[in-house]
């Protein structure tokens, strides 16, 4: 479940171009074009006005999220993020969670152009016993003021358990990658440990590293 949340604003489908998310346009079949069915196109993105607050912004984004909603999560991102995320052809492409939960505490004001906002987003997730259990997962966003009104910048958050904070920015994609990889990394190690001991002594599985 942590690797949904390294990966809950940028999925890197190819950096060549190949996502396995591809549009109807690229993976339908003859028959389909034969017969004239028309692409489903996206929906547009919801309309958030320029004097919305930073929390109310991050709500509309956590909720498209929520929904796999990829016009809004897009829209809601700085111009910048925007330009270095298609340079790059990254894609805000999230994974639907209709299941999930968040709560969205006030904004907290840095500057009179930048903002802090406290969210908790709550996953739901049967683990390796069979056991629904949740995941909770606390994460700043970092807005900034633009024209459009207040966009995320950034995130920080707790990638690996146990460890401090990273911050993710979303209008340096390469640094994001980054960490994403090195927390994936950190994360496999104990696993694959684990996964090389032997099983005889207490036959129980590993613990489950969400919190």
């Amino acid at each position: 479940m942590r690797a949904w949340l390294i990966g809950i604003v940028v999925a890197v489908a190819s950096i060549a171009g190949c996502s396995s998310k591809s549009g109807p346009a690229t993976s339908a079949t003859p028959n389909a074009t034969a017969a004239g069915t028309a692409t489903t196109s996206s929906p547009p993105a919801i309309a958030v006005p320029a004097s919305a607050p930073p929390d109310q912004v991050v709500t509309v984004f956590l909720s498209a999220l929520r929904t796999g909603d990829k016009a809004t999560t897009a829209s809601l991102l700085t111009a910048k993020a925007r330009e270095e995320t298609a340079k790059r052809n990254l894609d805000v492409d999230p994974q639907a969670a209709p299941d999930a939960r968040y709560v969205v505490r006030p904004a907290t004001l840095k500057t009179p152009s930048g903002a802090h906002v406290t969210s908790v987003w709550t996953e739901r997730y049967q683990n390796e016993q069979g056991e629904m259990v949740e995941a909770n997962y606390e994460i700043v966003w970092v807005l900034r003021r633009e024209k459009e009104g207040w966009r995320l910048a950034g995130m920080a958050t707790e990638l690996v358990p146990g460890q401090e904070p990273q911050f993710l920015n979303f209008e340096d994609p390469d640094d994001m990658i980054r960490k994403r990889d090195e927390a994936i990394a950190a994360m496999q190690g104990p696993a694959a440990q684990t996964a090389q001991q032997p099983q005889n002594q207490t036959g129980q599985p590993p613990a489950a590293v969400e919190r």
